[in-house]
């Protein structure tokens, strides 16, 4: 990426933790900061994770040191057991020794007291094995704890090295003080990001649109993801990279169907609508099982447009609840435009919803035959009187089958609605 004037700043994280490694745990710290670096306009070029293992942290503290990014970050291994070796594997990188630091420790001191005597504890006995937290590789600064263990400063030439614990909430508080600080002193540039949106074609389809425009100025990005293709354009705030990434959006308007150009998702867009306009929605859930009722309920506030919904993965459920004729299911079957909107205007009925959505579909492994293959999906909506359907073949496992189906379903309401 090209751009006039300032770079981007860089930055690298390393994580570490068997659990992140074995299935046990998920990384939502080096989400969470990838995410937050790349929204203040840093270039996040690499994520490492690895084993508590001393040779192979401190390697990959070599490795990215060695790519000079202007932060790094390190999250786990400040603790006090055995495996957290996050202080003597960055002094080693560092070519420096441990050393204890006097704030470090006065700061530990503090948070073990507190801790002992919330939890009834002998302070003499918890705190010889606590100190060691206060061990810092030698000339490094300290960051003030969220919980016990201290967070690490350093530097290595341009880098701006810290270290966090791996308690997610200890993580994120940590790091938005230092990202404040870092802001304050004027690391981050002033960026803008446009976002467009697309559904109905793949990727296939979007990035020959993009290449075809100039974009030097703009660091670009595609993402494909639950059914929709997403164009990520990134600058440095200037007239002449505004105007750039205006008419990549303006093409990629013309050729592709774009569905937003502000940032919005699909949830987003469907959300405001229905409480713009004062519509309530329900849903009938067959091969997703809940999954879309989960989308239209996960913000806050969903309580003002969401009514309800049935999960009708039986046929006696949709024959019950919803009201699918039993005729209808024995000659086209679950797995049918028909009884899609037999179900939409059944929870429509059952709920006195404006709108109703309904999925059924095969989402495999098992289940499918020549006439519905695994991946067939019908999902139709009930707005006014009104019933549309869609029918979907969406490849990949279970999990992307049903995820797939709940953006059509999404998708189908918003164009159901106008929007």
């Amino acid at each position: 990426m090209a751009t006039p004037g300032r770079r981007l700043p860089t930055a690298a994280v390393v994580l570490s933790g068997n659990e992140l490694l074995d299935g046990r745990t998920r990384d939502t710290n080096g989400e969470y900061v990838s995410a937050d670096l790349s929204a203040r306009g840093c270039k996040v070029v690499s994520v490492l994770t690895v084993a508590d293992d001393a040779e192979r942290l401190t390697a990959a503290l070599r490795f990215s040191l060695a790519a000079e990014p202007d932060v790094l970050v390190i999250g786990g291994g400040l603790g006090t057991t055995h495996d957290d070796l996050t202080a003597a594997c960055l002094a080693q990188a560092l070519g420096v020794a441990l050393a204890e630091h006097p704030e470090a420790l006065a700061m530990v001191e503090e948070r073990v007291r507190a801790v002992a005597s919330r939890r009834h504890l002998d302070f003499d006995e918890v705190f010889p094995l606590a100190r060691r937290q206060a061990l810092l590789p030698a000339g490094a600064g300290v960051v003030p704890p969220a919980g016990v263990a201290p967070g690490i400063a350093a530097r290595a030439g341009r880098t701006r090295i810290y270290a966090f614990p791996g308690v997610p909430f200890e993580f994120e508080r940590m790091w938005a003080g230092v990202a404040a600080e870092l802001d304050a002193a004027g690391l981050f540039p002033d960026v803008a990001v446009r976002i467009v949106r697309v559904f109905g074609v793949g990727e296939l389809q979007v990035a020959p649109i993009l290449d075809g425009m100039r974009h030097d100025l703009l660091e670009t990005g595609i993402n494909v993801g639950r059914g929709e293709v997403t164009v990520r354009l990134r600058f440095v705030r200037g007239d002449a990279a505004a105007r750039q990434a205006g008419a990549v959006v303006e093409a990629l308007q013309a050729g592709a169907p774009v569905f937003s150009v502000d940032g919005r998702t699909i949830d987003d867009i469907v959300a405001d609508a229905l409480r713009a306009r004062g519509l309530t929605v329900a849903v009938a859930e067959s091969c997703t099982g809940g999954l879309l009722g989960g989308r239209l309920t996960e913000r806050p506030g969903s309580s003002d447009y969401v009514l309800g919904g049935v999960i009708s993965y039986a046929d006696s459920v949709k024959a019950g609840l919803l009201r699918v004729p039993t005729a209808m299911l024995a000659q086209y079957g679950a797995v049918s435009e028909e009884v899609a909107r037999a179900m939409a205007e059944g929870a429509r009925a059952a709920t006195g919803a404006d709108c109703a959505l309904a999925v059924t579909g095969v989402a495999g492994p098992d289940g499918g035959t020549p006439e519905k293959p695994v991946g067939l999906v019908h999902v139709a909506c009930s707005v006014e009187g009104a019933t549309r359907a869609v029918r979907g073949s969406f490849p990949g496992d279970r999990a992307t089958v049903r995820e797939f189906s709940t953006t059509a379903a999404l998708h189908l309401l918003r164009q159901t609605l106008g929007l």
